[in-house]
């Protein structure tokens, strides 16, 4: 009886063990061990643009980590073979206090090592005043181009009409139709026959500001006195609810004089001017849940014509 019942016994771990899989037998606790720190964290040389750094080696009761180096705006990974190492692509005159930490293959973390703070050699560079030109010239805009130079990769500037900020771009070209950007209509057209004063500022992507360009003075040409057509009315207008707004479209209208690039779109709700845009067929107007709105869109050419109205009626 008892060889039996040991037996059974047997048989029964014996499935328990097959249907569970070996686990049960050679499960092991999680690794919860962190490496040491690294130690004695120095800066051995600077440029402008990097700092190479060296420390005393962690260990690990796994045998396999990493060593991780924060403090320069990301954190680089660093094989544990290795004790040195060379950031590259530092901001001059810029000050960096960095740290060394190592990881196990479990995700263990170790304490942080020493702090070595290190300031590189130069300045920190703002890009250089920008340049204007202007390229073209007509009764409602004007095509500039401005330049500036940096040490970084990419310089965003800021384009002003007669001092007000007017939009910001990484491109060194852009032809101008509105003189601001303002709620409602979020474009004041450029008139024809008028000076506007242009600057345009640089920054870079650490936040470095130019000074000011040179003010470029542009007076638009007049209105062509023999233009006395107007632009064709716009057509296929369409209204799609996009939650609050209507995205309304309709196609380009066509002018005797004007390219398509520079016929002006005057978009009304019910009478009330909602939206204007130049060069482009659509516009965002506001309607709100359950009303019944008739939109109605207008185009102008450079000599301020005005087509017949398209328009659309619309229920939210």
């Amino acid at each position: 009886m008892t060889t039996r019942s040991s037996s059974s016994f047997a048989a029964r771990i014996l499935f328990v063990t097959l249907l569970c899989g070996s686990s049960l037998l050679s499960a092991q606790p999680r690794d919860r061990t962190p490496p040491t720190a690294p130690t004695n964290v120095f800066a051995m040389a600077t440029t402008e643009h990097s700092v190479s750094l060296a420390w005393g080696s962690s260990t690990d009761n796994s045998g396999r980590f990493s060593y991780l180096i924060t403090g320069t705006g990301t954190t680089v990974t660093v094989s544990q073979t290795q004790t040195s190492h060379t950031i590259e692509g530092l901001q001059p005159g810029r000050t960096y206090t960095i740290r060394v930490y190592a990881k196990d293959v479990a995700g263990n973390t170790s304490k942080s090592s020493n702090s070595v703070t290190v300031t590189l050699p130069g300045s920190i560079a703002a890009p250089t005043k920008p340049v204007v030109t202007l390229l073209a010239v007509g009764p409602t805009h004007a095509t500039l181009r401005w330049s500036s130079t940096d040490n970084g990769s990419t310089i965003w500037y800021t384009i002003y009409i007669d001092g007000q900020p007017l939009s910001t771009v990484n491109s060194t070209t852009g032809t101008l139709t509105c003189a601001a950007v303002l709620v409602p209509t979020y474009c004041v057209p450029i008139d024809q026959a008028t000076t506007y004063t242009f600057t345009v500022r640089a920054r870079d992507v650490d936040g470095n500001y130019s000074t000011m360009s040179d003010p470029l003075f542009v007076t638009t040409a007049p209105a062509d006195p023999n233009d006395q057509t107007p632009p064709t009315p716009p057509a296929n207008i369409t209204a799609e609810n996009t939650g609050g707004f209507h995205l309304v479209r309709w196609d380009p209208s066509t002018d005797d004089v004007a390219s398509q690039s520079f016929i002006r779109y005057d978009v009304y709700v019910n009478g009330e001017l909602q939206a204007v845009v130049v060069g482009r067929t659509s516009a965002e107007v506001e309607i709100y849940l359950g009303e019944t709105r008739t939109i109605t869109v207008i185009a102008v050419d450079t000599a301020d014509n005005e087509s017949e109205p398209g328009s659309i009626t619309v229920t939210s």
